[in-house]
């Protein structure tokens, strides 16, 4: 567990990265990703154009040129001629060497991997200026790229039920901006929510590991299966009731809340429910 986290590192991830990057900051470090560059170059990018597996997206500039295109590699190629970034997602499903890696960073943190792979003409960025719902491990494995990152106060910890159509970065007023440059071999993690764009300087291609654990707002989604089974909780609300006033209609309701949420936090705190909640999660990967 943690083998491929650990080479990229070059240190026990527990020791730095976990508590003081992971989620929070992010990290690079050149040269880290040296022993992975047979996992991306153009033979393993055809290869994947053969499986048929994974899905094709064509981007420049920020312009999503074609989406989900059945294409095959030769015609893919005249894109890339073109200037478009050639993006394949889910390419796991299409490479045993990335199943590999997939597998290994879901057992690490215990949630589901994409693995997108970016094919990038000198010159040229795929996106704008962007954020990810995603926890987002980049290896280069070929040419460079610069990589501008902001801090994101405009929507922070952002979940895909929560991501506006409209990003709004033009109402980034943090003066905070972080530059790195991916070399060939290099590794760099971003966290969910940082704001950044990728611009290359010599053609590129990259490996980006998404991965998303679990939010506060997963517990809303196991809750009702759980509080269905207990009776305190399948109390009938009063609908027959009047009330003189408002007000005393919301203390009324206030006062019932409170007890709820009396409840709510003695079984939520509980090893019962916990337990509970962690089988459920499991039963959601493996569906």
């Amino acid at each position: 567990m943690m083998k491929f986290l650990t080479q990229l590192l070059g240190e026990d991830p527990k020791n730095i990265f976990l508590p003081k990057h992971f989620t929070k900051l992010p990290y690079s470090r050149p040269h880290g990703a040296n022993e992975l560059l047979h996992l991306l170059d153009w033979k393993a990018i055809e290869k994947i154009f053969e499986e048929k597996k994974s899905v094709l997206r064509i981007v420049q500039d920020g312009r999503v040129i074609k989406d989900y295109v059945d294409l095959s590699f030769t015609e893919a190629i005249k894109h890339h001629e073109q200037g478009h970034t050639l993006l394949l997602r889910y390419a796991e499903k299409s490479s045993p060497d990335l199943m590999d890696l997939a597998r290994d960073f879901e057992a690490s943190f215990h949630t589901p991997v994409d693995i997108q792979l970016y094919c990038t003409p000198e010159g040229h960025n795929a996106f704008g200026w962007h954020y990810d719902v995603e926890e987002v491990f980049i290896i280069q494995t070929k040419g460079s790229k610069t990589y501008s990152i902001r801090p994101n106060t405009v929507h922070p910890l952002p979940l895909i039920s929560s991501i506006p159509k409209d990003l709004n970065y033009e109402k980034e007023k943090t003066e905070i901006e972080i530059k790195v440059t991916l070399e060939e071999g290099d590794f760099l993690y971003i966290p969910s929510g940082w704001w950044h764009i990728a611009r290359t300087q010599k053609e590129s291609m990259h490996i980006s590991i998404g991965l998303m654990p679990s939010s506060a707002v997963n517990l809303a989604e196991f809750l009702p299966k759980h509080l269905a089974k207990l009776p305190f909780w399948r109390t009938r609300m009063p609908v027959y009731l009047e009330f003189p006033t408002n007000e005393e209609e919301v203390a009324f309701y206030q006062e019932a809340m409170a007890k709820l949420g009396k409840d709510l936090s003695s079984i939520m705190s509980s090893p019962e429910f916990i337990r509970e909640f962690l089988e459920w999660k499991k039963s959601l990967k493996k569906n």
